[in-house]
């Protein structure tokens, strides 16, 4: 039966040497407005986390992705491979596109692979990543991530050079250390949630 997909030929061989098929390239996608957050007058002093902002960026995500999933169970795939996500920035909107391989199990125990609401799972392993986890006895549940949207504080001519040169940390380092920590909190809370051992491919 034919099918679209965005995966290689090898990738394609792999996924039904472990027992899947493919079926269908599906997508979902939300388009954003991102304001403006105004909190004090530390604005442009203080580092500071622009909670709203990373808010709404985690949504738009989960709209996409919730999209791409409902579009994937309505034909009647068990899971999406190979996901990805595109962002594209105009002005003050951005839009969000999530893109994967709906994949079908051949034997008729299907809904061992689906997650615990019934929805496909997810994930953005490749085809020969999917197939060397599901070789080693394990099974993708759903596609994690976290945001975390910071403000790095406007810096003096002075201050800046004073970060300048061999310092342990720089503050601007420091900020970004503290983005991505709280990023990884976020994915790992939603690993937790879905009951998953261990995320995989972390980015």
């Amino acid at each position: 039966m034919a099918f679209t997909s965005d995966l290689t030929i090898d990738e394609v061989l792999l996924v039904e040497e472990v027992g899947f098929e493919p079926v269908e390239l599906v997508m979902g996608s939300s388009y954003f407005h991102i304001g403006w957050q105004q909190n004090s007058s530390l604005m442009w002093t203080g580092n500071m986390e622009l909670g709203d902002i990373g808010r709404m960026m985690d949504n738009a995500r989960r709209v996409a992705i919730g999209r791409m999933t409902q579009e994937a169970h309505a034909c009647g795939a068990d899971g999406v491979v190979g996901v990805r996500l595109e962002v594209e920035r105009e002005g003050h909107n951005a839009e969000f596109t999530v893109l994967g391989t709906a994949v079908k199990r051949r034997q008729n125990d299907g809904a061992n692979w689906r997650q615990r609401n019934g929805a496909p799972f997810t994930c953005d392993l490749s085809g020969a990543d999917f197939w060397a986890l599901v070789r080693a006895g394990f099974r993708p549940v759903c596609f994690s991530f976290g945001v975390c949207v910071y403000h790095i504080a406007y810096q003096t001519l002075g201050q800046w050079f004073s970060s300048v040169g061999p310092t342990p940390r720089c503050p601007s380092t420091r900020r970004r250390s503290t983005t991505r920590a709280s990023s990884r909190s976020a994915a790992c809370s939603t690993t937790r949630s879905t009951r998953a051992r261990r995320p995989v491919s972390s980015r």
